[in-house]
């Protein structure tokens, strides 16, 4: 199969291959029917499964069928200018070649997105594409305290969205300024203006591997959540709606760009706020939650019941069955 991608591409642990089987198939690993080959690479007899890439492997082992599970719009990330461009470059020199590779080898493609499967189908006509949503633990999602304050707000993205949180870190530092005893969480991973990582404020959550993050996301215990994708629009618009579930796991209420296109949808139905590119419309709304601390709190609670209520898990144990145990009979 050529040589292998680069193994950092996958670390030790991977959130996809576990939002999106690892969590959902648990029965499937303990009893030995799925096993992992890597972070990303499962078996099931004659069924391969690669989530996103097979990095560290140098060759597939041999399979009869090939399922590939994909989570980003890789092509539209790699033409979309407003991400940082060395993210672009990862895309295109280790992540595109990987999609090439096991896009049209697939039996079938399962998207994380109903616009990124919309637009798998536009590109592999004929091939089977299933949507498939992320199945966060929510036995472990908090019930919010329906007359709690709101003491802490979360901004918790990646290298990615370096751009799409800029034209907030100025306005949120004033909010934290003239809010004693409001906080602010935000990720190491982000490239941090210094003002923002040295603001007293400012609690910088160092990077972490998959499996310390979740942990931290167990205890950890936001108010309002935010999801700025104020510069990338193609890129975001194919983005699943995970991170509703994220800050569920948190507590907390969230606050999304309505170029991300689950959660506008989500809007829909009370479970987050959409707001638009416009930094003080950003800040007007968390002003606006922080003085009726009881429509936040309704806000997550809504969330988190249809996150229940959806049941990923259960539709990801049957769309796996449908995949890997009609393959054996």
């Amino acid at each position: 199969m050529g040589v292998a991608p680069p193994a950092f591409l996958a670390g030790r642990f991977s959130p996809t291959a576990d939002l999106y089987l690892g969590f959902a198939c648990r029965d499937r690993l303990a009893r030995g029917a799925l096993r992992q080959l890597s972070p990303t690479v499962f078996a099931a007899g004659e069924t391969l499964i690669v989530i996103r890439h097979a990095a560290g492997m140098r060759t597939l082992p041999p399979h009869r069928r090939l399922v590939y599970v994909i989570d980003d719009d890789i092509r539209a990330g790699i033409a979309d200018r407003a991400l940082p461009p060395i993210y672009r470059a990862k895309l295109a020199l280790l992540e595109w070649p990987e999609a090439r590779r096991f896009e049209p080898a697939a039996a079938a493609i399962l998207a994380t997105s109903s616009a990124l499967a919309a637009t798998l189908r536009a590109r592999r006509p004929g091939a089977r594409v299933e949507e498939i949503a992320p199945a966060w633990p929510v036995a472990q999602m908090p019930v919010p305290d329906p007359v709690a304050p709101i003491r802490r707000i979360g901004l918790l993205m990646g290298r990615s969205h370096a751009r799409d949180a800029a034209p907030l870190w100025a306005p949120l530092l004033r909010v934290l300024d003239r809010r004693p005893g409001l906080a602010l969480t935000v990720s190491g991973n982000l490239d941090l203006p210094r003002a923002v990582a040295r603001h007293p404020a400012v609690d910088v959550l160092p990077a972490l591997d998959w499996a310390a993050y979740l942990g931290w996301l167990r205890q950890a215990r936001l108010d309002l959540g935010l999801v700025p994708h104020l510069a990338s629009r193609r890129f975001n618009a194919a983005r699943s709606a995970s991170k509703l579930g994220e800050y569920a796991m948190a507590g907390a209420a969230v606050i999304g760009s309505d170029s991300w296109h689950e959660a506008a949808r989500g809007a829909m139905c009370g479970r987050c706020l959409a707001l638009g590119a416009d930094p003080a419309a950003w800040i007007a709304a968390i002003d606006r939650l922080i003085d009726d601390p009881a429509s936040a709190r309704a806000m997550a609670a809504k969330n988190r019941e249809a996150l229940i209520a959806a049941d990923a898990e259960g539709h990801q144990r049957r769309l796996w069955a449908s995949l890997l145990d009609a393959a054996e009979d």
